[in-house]
């Protein structure tokens, strides 16, 4: 079994201008995390492939997460987001023997086009050729992890494709993050290229060995460690070809094609209120998150969350009834959940105090508002 609280170092969470070791011992100072990046938030499937792998070395994972300030039902809600700071540290401590160069590996096997959010699939599958598959991925990737960013640079005739974990650089754990991205960088050029391509080379700011595995499963790839960034270099050819099926990877031939996003479907990068709006979702099922866990979760005191939501012009119950509304505007439309039970899913005490807070926001009780969408 591994000793969930046995480390004798903990690393600090973004923004956090104090050390608090888990269970005693001399805390390490890691930073992860820049303010100017808002609220650092990654789309829950990603925690979900790391927490798969954890589950299958033996890791305690239920009790892990028990213990964790991460939401409950993480496994069951795939495109809701958690804090990536907060992720990087628990699968840290939960790994155990497993490095993070096997361990990201391990996890990026399982990205691919078919596991990104519906919005940024139908972006990225509606692109005829890999450049253009890219280049969607580059612009939306913002919906899968608030801190990275990909570039797609001239390098002689081929292409690389970089990817950042902004405000992470310095962080030990950034090679969790780069995994994740390059895995899904490379599944995004074989839509195109053919589902044995291989890059010429992959770089990670990681500076861990990478494992036998991954060796293995990258051929003849140069495969480089402690570089200034994280990258992928593909022939320009490759990124040429047409994406003829214009489907996802786990799709079968008689499945119809994809249709594209509408404006609607996709967001502008985020902002404070929105990614912290985000960030309550998955924990309202378990009731109302108070202001002092929202904090801990993010890593400041309460007095900072307080004043960097009043600088944004909100509150902190805005926040919370926003979010409320979301889930339950969701669940109305594509779901064909009661109403008692849709009060509960979005955190409300009971049916009628939902639909008092329902009409208060649109003028519509919550059953005419279900009536007009059908």
């Amino acid at each position: 079994m591994i000793a969930i609280c046995a480390r004798w170092w903990q690393v600090s969470l973004p923004w956090s201008d104090h050390l608090t070791p888990i269970c005693g011992g001399v805390p390490v100072r890691a930073r992860h995390g820049d303010a100017h990046l808002n609220i650092p938030v990654v789309r829950a499937q990603h925690l979900i492939h790391y927490i798969g792998v954890l589950r299958e070395s033996g890791a305690p994972v239920e009790r892990a997460l028990e213990c964790s300030r991460l939401p409950v039902f993480v496994e069951q809600t795939p495109d809701a987001y958690v804090s990536l700071p907060r992720a990087l540290d628990w699968v840290w401590r939960c790994s155990h023997e497993v490095g993070i160069m096997e361990l990201g590996f391990l996890a990026g096997r399982a990205a691919t086009l078919s596991t990104l959010h519906p919005d940024v699939q139908r972006a990225v599958i509606g692109a005829p050729t890999g450049l253009l598959r890219i280049e969607a991925l580059s612009n939306h990737v913002h919906r899968e992890n608030s801190a990275v960013k990909i570039d797609i640079r001239r390098e002689g005739v081929d292409r690389r494709v970089v990817c950042e974990a902004l405000g992470f650089q310095n962080s030990p754990f950034v090679g969790f993050v780069e995994w994740k991205v390059i895995a899904g960088i490379i599944d995004t050029v074989r839509s195109a290229a053919g589902p044995a391509w291989c890059p010429a080379e992959i770089t990670f700011v990681s500076r861990g060995r990478p494992s036998d595995a991954a060796l293995e499963a990258y051929g003849n790839t140069r495969i480089l460690t402690g570089q200034p960034r994280a990258s992928v270099l593909v022939a320009a050819a490759d990124l040429a070809r047409p994406c003829i099926d214009r489907r996802s990877t786990s799709d079968t031939v008689n499945d119809p094609p994809m249709p594209p996003p509408t404006s609607s479907d996709l967001d502008d990068p985020w902002d404070f209120v929105t990614a912290l709006r985000a960030l309550i979702r998955p924990y309202l099922a378990q009731g109302h998150p108070n202001l002092s866990l929202v904090a801990e979760i993010l890593g400041m005191s309460e007095r900072t969350l307080q004043r960097r939501l009043a600088q944004s012009g909100a509150t902190y119950s805005d926040i919370v009834q926003e979010a409320r509304f979301s889930i339950a505007s969701d669940l109305m439309a594509d779901s064909d959940m009661n109403i008692a039970d849709i009060a509960l899913a979005a955190g409300y005490e009971n049916a009628p105090h939902f639909s008092r807070a329902f009409k208060r926001l649109t003028g519509m009780t919550p059953r005419d508002y279900r009536c007009g969408l059908a």
